[in-house]
């Protein structure tokens, strides 16, 4: 018996489950997954996530403070990252001996217990293949587990439990978290430098990313983009069954004849030199044809068809806060998207730059003071692309200004940026300026997308 396995059998006794922070996408997921499995679950979160009400519909108590009395009566104790060492139920439960888990720990245990567990990695594009992976096995009736770090049309949330040996889910690499996993088959999309409040530098993350490997299946199988330069590392270090996608002709599984249509990429798939489909992708952008590429590798290394492929490629019609339609304001169309790095944002704006028929906007609210500071000169380049950029203030998340970073300095390195601080103010301005045929997308990681609120 494996020590996963060992670990999983402990896991799977405990039948009563505190969440600390359920509100979270991953949390609230792991805690209705467990709660349809028939466990008791409680959560407590003192902030404003539309996860609570999907909580609340399915029994589950929430606590809308931190308290010890939250945690009373419970045989394991969840918690995230995001909570302080010093919360008074995490507290509760080292006092009491109730045994205490991460987030990332339980969801590793958890998808130990399907045969074909699929965990998607990379500095970005997870979420989106995540979900092209989900529409992929649902077409093709395959019935997967799924979680998600966005709402999908095609299973009603961010997760779904399905009935077969297949679970497809995000293995993020921050904190290492994705060291807890022990998936058949794993995804490395790229490898970036992101996350620097933890990792030391590139050569850090890298090194993360090859312990990674090192926890797949010596059954299974890693898929690696074959034309990022920094995961060559990868390559020369996992010993397993490996299978690269990508654009060059070397690769296991590349996309050839290219070609956009309003933004909206069309190509066929080759598969060990042999042609597989044609697909015309309904999300737009060069990168996403790196990411349907991810998507089919994996589906075709496990078996499934062509026409499989396709039908569940061309479903798919994005997931929440990616390059999603809000609606429109004075004819311009507004977009929501979640690109907080560098790399990201150039990629999204460079496909709304192709689908606008007049100006670009783009409204940035920067994620995390140490991202803001240490890719400062990245993120002005990439926002240069918009014909108008503007800021608002830093979304601290986890963490306090340390570094004395203001969002001063990463305006005054953008030509004619402005800094508005008020949504309010930011929506008004828009409403003034904007006009049939322009495009403006309301981008980062916090609560940014609200500004459509005012807007549509």
């Amino acid at each position: 018996m494996s020590i996963i396995t060992q670990h999983f059998n402990q896991y799977k006794q405990f039948s009563r489950i505190h969440f600390v922070g359920i509100g979270g996408v991953s949390m609230s997921s792991l805690a209705l997954i467990l709660k349809q499995q028939g466990r008791t679950v409680t959560g407590s979160d003192s902030g404003d996530s539309p996860a609570l009400a999907k909580l609340a519909a399915a029994g589950i108590p929430v606590f809308r403070n931190h308290a010890a009395e939250n945690a009373a009566g419970c045989d394991l104790l969840v918690y995230t990252a995001a909570i302080s060492d010093n919360n008074p139920e995490l507290a509760y439960a080292r006092e009491n001996n109730v045994p205490i888990m991460e987030r990332a720990v339980l969801l590793g245990y958890m998808m130990a217990e399907f045969k074909n567990s699929i965990a998607v990695s990379g500095t970005h594009g997870k979420t989106t293949v995540t979900s092209l992976l989900s529409s992929i096995f649902k077409m093709a009736q395959k019935d997967p587990t799924v979680l998600v770090g966005a709402n999908l049309k095609a299973i009603g949330g961010n997760y779904c439990l399905g009935g077969s040996d297949f679970a497809i889910y995000e293995a993020c690499e921050y904190v290492n978290s994705f060291h807890h996993f022990h998936p058949h088959c794993a995804v490395i999309l790229n490898i970036d430098e992101d996350h620097l409040d933890f990792f030391k530098d590139l050569h850090a993350i890298q090194h993360s990313f090859q312990r990674f490997t090192d926890n797949i299946d010596p059954d299974g199988f890693l898929i690696l983009n074959g034309d990022d330069e920094n995961c060559s590392c990868i390559r020369n270090y996992y010993k397993g069954e490996l299978l690269t996608f990508g654009l060059q002709e070397s690769d296991i599984c590349f996309g050839s004849a290219v070609s956009f249509q309003g933004g909206y990429p069309s190509f066929d798939i080759i598969y060990n030199k042999e042609p597989i489909t044609h697909v015309s992708l309904k999300i737009p952008g060069r990168h996403n044809v790196l990411n349907a590429l991810a998507a089919a590798c994996v589906a075709l290394r496990y078996g499934l068809n062509g026409q499989e492929i396709k039908a569940g490629l061309e479903a798919f019609t994005g997931a929440d806060r990616r390059f999603e339609y809000k609606g429109t304001c004075n004819g311009a169309v507004v977009l929501d998207d979640y690109a907080h790095h560098p790399t990201e944002i150039r990629a999204t704006l460079q496909s709304a730059k192709e689908a606008a028929e007049r100006e670009l906007y783009v409204v940035f609210q920067p994620h995390t003071f140490t991202r803001t500071y240490y890719l400062i000169d990245e993120f002005a380049a990439a926002l240069s692309i918009a014909d108008h950029t503007i800021l608002t203030d830093i979304y601290a998340a986890r963490e306090i200004n340390k570094l004395g970073v203001n969002i001063l300095n990463l305006r005054d390195r953008i030509p004619g940026a402005r800094y508005v601080s008020r949504f309010e103010d930011i929506a008004a301005l828009l409403k003034k300026e904007l006009k049939k045929g322009d495009i403006v997308v309301l981008m980062g990681a916090g609560n940014v997308n609200r500004i459509a609120d005012f807007l549509v």
